[in-house]
């Protein structure tokens, strides 16, 4: 899969690891970002390659239908 281009203007949302506090970006800012700001713990969370993949892999299948 790869991070897909149809979810570029889709806002994801993704949990802190540290304080679970929901973070959302837009897919195609997701892409680029390697490190973000937690809104709720206001700590420096690094996001991986693989994660990205989760994350654009969830909602992938969110827009399929296939996760309920």
């Amino acid at each position: 899969m790869g991070l897909a281009q149809d979810l570029s203007d889709v806002a994801l949302t993704f949990d802190c690891p540290d304080c679970s506090h929901p973070a959302v970006r837009k897919g195609s800012a997701l892409k680029t970002i390697a490190h973000f700001r937690c809104d709720g713990c206001n700590a420096r969370v690094r996001i991986t390659y693989p994660q990205k993949l989760a994350i654009f892999e969830k909602y992938r299948l969110l827009a399929q239908g296939a996760l309920r």
